[in-house]
């Protein structure tokens, strides 16, 4: 987990393991490549979004449940599309303050998230 200030206050982000696939194929890429790109300084407005959004607020109901449907179908060899739409304020405070200003957290969030405590899997 990583705490920072993000729109004036304290907070903390956290993208939880057992997310990770889903975010991944909302994205588009795995996330170990966005976080080569963030650290060769090359970000894009959407990856820094989601990556904020996902690891402030998590993945809205409708997500959790696409992310349950997604693994029924696993079992069975197949997949569903993702997709995943950043929070409204986390766009917003973006938009304000430039999205390169956050580009070093979102990397921090992805690296904690790909490398950080693997334990933490098992937490619920």
């Amino acid at each position: 987990m990583i705490s920072a200030t993000f729109d004036g206050a304290e907070r903390q982000f956290r993208i939880r393991r057992d997310h990770v696939p889903y975010l991944e194929r909302a994205m588009g890429r795995p996330l170990y490549a966005i976080l080569r790109d963030f650290t060769a300084g090359e970000w894009r407005f959407d990856d820094v979004a989601a990556i904020m959004s996902f690891a402030l607020h998590g993945p809205a109901p409708s997500d959790r449940q696409a992310m349950a449907f997604a693994k029924q179908f696993a079992r069975y060899g197949m997949s569903l599309p993702a997709s995943y739409t950043p929070h409204r304020d986390v766009v917003s405070v973006l938009e304000r303050d430039g999205h390169g200003n956050y580009a070093s957290l979102a990397a921090d969030i992805l690296t904690d998230t790909i490398f950080g405590d693997t334990k933490e899997a098992s937490d619920a």
